[in-house]
């Protein structure tokens, strides 16, 4: 019994491994069951036997890379600071640039509008994110009027934006250029990007630079 269980867990872990490299490079809606069995050395009916739908696999696809990326951002030590918002966005480029496939899943998935669990996911891991951020920077001010709130919170979602989109033209580099620019030249951007925003929004903070 033990070695059958076993063997359905890497059976099952295979062919998420598959689908997060298929899901990476096109569109949900282009890459048919019969794509995902072949690449993974199944028949369809066994994807479907697995994990019950197409997108049911692809779900799991996307709450796999959200549970990494999460955990590791919680895992992240210090009290709230720039210094420790930097040591974030450099386990967010490492986490990009080690699990490629799940990361750009992730991003392509948010876009989809036919894909309404798919972007419920996307949309409440990145609220997450953003509520973090700000009860971190609230933590550290005076209290906060509802209009400067409202204001940050804008500004950290466009930080957001902005580390992702800085972060696929540097995945799609040749390995030879991307080798020159590493995970601490990305956070040092993303650094950078939130430290406008903190002037923007609050010109007087200076004691987060600890």
């Amino acid at each position: 019994m033990a070695r059958r269980r076993l063997a359905h867990d890497e059976r099952s872990a295979a062919i998420l491994r598959v689908a997060r490299e298929l899901f990476s490079r096109r569109p949900y809606s282009a890459v048919p069951v019969g794509d995902l069995a072949e690449a993974a050395g199944v028949s369809p009916a066994l994807i479907l036997f697995y994990f019950g739908s197409k997108k049911a696999l692809y779900l799991e696809v996307l709450r796999t890379a959200i549970t990494a990326l999460a955990e590791g951002l919680d895992a992240v030590p210090g009290p709230p600071s720039l210094a420790r918002l930097r040591a974030s966005a450099r386990f967010y480029a490492e986490q990009a640039l080690t699990h490629r496939t799940g990361y750009l899943s992730l991003l392509r998935s948010g876009g989809d509008p036919s894909l309404p669990e798919a972007v419920e996911l996307v949309e409440g891991y990145r609220e997450t994110i953003v509520a973090k951020i700000l009860a971190d920077v609230a933590a550290d001010v005076p209290p906060l009027d509802d209009a400067t709130r409202l204001l940050l919170g804008i500004g950290i979602r466009g930080y957001l934006g902005f580390v992702d989109a800085a972060i696929v033209p540097w995945l799609d580099l040749p390995d030879d250029q991307r080798a020159l620019v590493d995970p601490d030249a990305i956070a040092e951007l993303a650094l950078g990007a939130f430290r406008g925003i903190l002037t923007a929004v609050l010109p007087t903070l200076s004691h987060l630079d600890g």
